[in-house]
């Protein structure tokens, strides 16, 4: 969404955005396989994705009302722009206002805060996400988050903020944009292959300091098991680098360690009935599901779904190193992973499959319509590069490598498939930094809505085998050990690289190897168990949808690009508060995982 500064008046109040509660509606399955529309594969028609079935009711009174629309909120409309005001008299009123600078005029809200997004959620509040801007120039990674109840009425905010001195922003840098960039090709050391990106942005030293400096963007994604979308903050007057790091991830492989033990698996609740669809697609991983694909007009088909959103889509890149040009995946019969198929076509149905299940996930169980909660499109590229032990979120589509036969196979597997579409979901809304705290908490999520997908699709499909690694159907295939996975979210120092508790965050703050301290809160609140660093127990889990639908909410509406451990924490209890009420068992649980990995008490 675009960011526009406001001009400062009070837009007119407008009515909400509402459309009558539906009655609840069987979800279109494959429909090339099955004519008549039915169920989608997800859950039976009691379980907790689909309202429970009632008797027709006639609404009158205050029955009657309309309820709003989850989800997006135009920033231009009418009831946007009541939202963005709101918000801004808030901060406005605030003795220290968020924004103020050390010296100068009186503080004008709308002139240090542009509204980036606002999204309405599934119980009525609206959520103003508020990028910071200083004298026209826009703060590195801050932004603020206006909370208003579902009658409209502001409910609090959330982001930190600095005083910033005045003429920071005013004052005209001795380096040129063009400058910044030669100092970044220098650093990056090869050939990119997107274009660059280079704003003028102010930034946060690590001395608490504000600076005049650089972003510069560099991506080459191509021909390296570790693609890259660099980020350099340089000094707009003497051109020092003051950091950098890579804010695009893939599968990291971890360190190996001898010795260790099966992960504690959860076993999974029973499956739903079965889709009233043909399940004759096989899959590599999952055993036998139902794809809905396209009838071309030559009679073939094609791995294009148009059920979900504005579609899910599967292509071939041909072992090049970027999917420029991929192809379509084509069958003649529409039964798809057959002993008589080509077998490159196989990894295409899992990631296809994959890229359905999380789409499914996302909606069934946390109401958002794909990544951007407009039905966004997903598309996935196989076939990335030779031997490529990868996969990676570039920032519009899935990529995966085939793998190498020994260390990996092909990185199609549901758990990877959600984890690297959830990158796409943390860029959509929290826009966690990748480095420092931000940046294991971003690996987190994806570890987190990863193994939901995984969870989720072992309710319908019996081959599916929820459990708590990550990766560990792809993960070195022909050692012998089905077990073994890239992360153990239910003991991540199992792995010999990843730690479990927030003391031991200053030994290893890569972002793979951080992001076990939220991945072991997690699993702590959703299954229950014990920290193996700190002994601290936690009896008696809240499941798996309560925890998804918990991390889902704090990451949409409660965390920032900065967002640390202690502040996801605060996130997570506020979200856990909203759902389920100060006081809960939901709220203490969360609180008490944190605590037992060294996050608060």
């Amino acid at each position: 969404m675009s960011i526009r500064r406001l001009d400062g008046q009070t837009p007119a109040a407008s009515a909400s955005r509402t459309a009558p509660t539906p009655a609840a509606a069987p979800a279109p399955a494959n429909t090339l396989k099955t004519p008549v529309a039915s169920a989608r594969p997800g859950a039976s028609d009691q379980s907790s994705f689909t309202p429970a079935r009632r008797a027709p009711t006639e609404l009158t009174g205050a029955s009657a009302r309309e309820t709003p629309i989850p989800g997006p909120v135009a920033v231009n409309s009418r009831e946007g722009q009541a939202a963005v005001q709101s918000t801004l008299n808030f901060i406005s009123q605030q003795k220290s206002p968020p924004g103020a600078s050390l010296i100068g005029p009186r503080f004008d809200a709308s002139q240090s805060f542009t509204p980036r997004a606002i999204e309405r959620d599934e119980l009525g509040m609206t959520h103003v996400r508020m990028d910071r801007v200083h004298e026209g120039v826009k703060v590195f990674g801050e932004q603020v988050i206006g909370h208003l109840d579902a009658d409209g009425k502001f409910a609090g905010l959330t982001g930190e903020t600095s005083s910033l001195p005045t003429g920071l922003g005013t004052t005209q840098p001795k380096l040129t944009g063009k400058d910044a960039l030669a100092i970044a090709q220098k650093q990056f050391g090869g050939q990119t292959d997107r274009a660059p990106q280079v704003e003028r942005v102010l930034y946060q030293d690590a001395k608490g300091e504000y600076q005049s400096a650089y972003r510069v963007e560099l991506a080459n994604l191509g021909g390296n098991e570790q693609p890259r979308r660099m980020n350099y903050l340089l000094d707009a007057n003497s051109g020092k680098l003051f950091e950098s790091f890579n804010q695009l991830g893939g599968i990291e492989r971890p360190k190996p360690q001898a010795g260790t033990s099966t992960p504690k698996t959860e076993k999974p609740l029973p499956p739903a009935p079965p889709a009233s669809g043909t399940v004759d697609d096989t899959t590599l991983y999952s055993g036998q599901v139902d794809l809905a694909t396209k009838k071309n007009a030559d009679g073939t088909y094609s791995l294009e779904d148009s059920t979900r959103g504005k579609g899910v889509v599967t292509l071939d890149a041909q072992g090049k190193e970027e999917a420029k040009n991929p192809v379509a995946i084509q069958d003649n019969n529409n039964v798809w992973g057959e002993a008589t198929d080509p077998s490159r076509n196989k990894a295409a149905v899992d990631a296809h499959y994959g890229a359905q299940m999380t789409y499914d996930m996302l909606k069934n169980v946390l109401g958002r319509d794909s990544l951007d909660g407009k039905g966004e499109k997903l598309i996935s590229n196989i076939h990335i590069g030779k031997d490529f032990v990868n996969a990676y979120w570039d920032g519009t589509q899935m990529n995966y490598g085939d793998g190498d036969g020994k260390d990996a196979g092909p990185l199609t597997t549901l758990d990877i498939a959600g984890h690297e579409i959830a990158h796409g979901l943390t860029e959509r809304t929290a826009g966690l930094l990748y480095r420092n705290e931000s940046g294991g908490l971003n690996e987190a999520f994806s570890d987190i809505m990863g193994s939901g997908v995984e969870w989720y699709a072992s309710q319908q499909n019996k081959a599916v085998q929820f459990d708590w690694a990550v990766g560990e159907d792809a993960w070195t295939p022909n050692n012998g050990d089905a077990t073994d996975a890239l992360r153990y979210m239910d003991d991540p120092t199992k792995d010999g690289y990843s730690v479990d508790h927030y003391k031991n965050y200053p030994k290893q703050t890569e972002v793979h190897g951080s992001s076990g301290i939220a991945n072991n809160a997690f699993y702590l609140l959703a299954n229950g168990g014990t920290n193996r660093t700190s002994k601290a127990t936690v009896q008696d889990g809240i499941g798996m949808e309560k925890g998804l639908k918990i991390y889902y909410r704090a990451l949409a509406h409660y965390m920032t690009p900065n967002t640390t451990f202690a502040q996801a924490r605060e996130a997570t209890v506020k979200a856990a508060t909203d759902l389920y009420g100060a006081g809960s068992t939901e709220a203490k649980k969360v609180a008490e995982s944190w605590a037992a990995v060294g996050v608060g008490k």
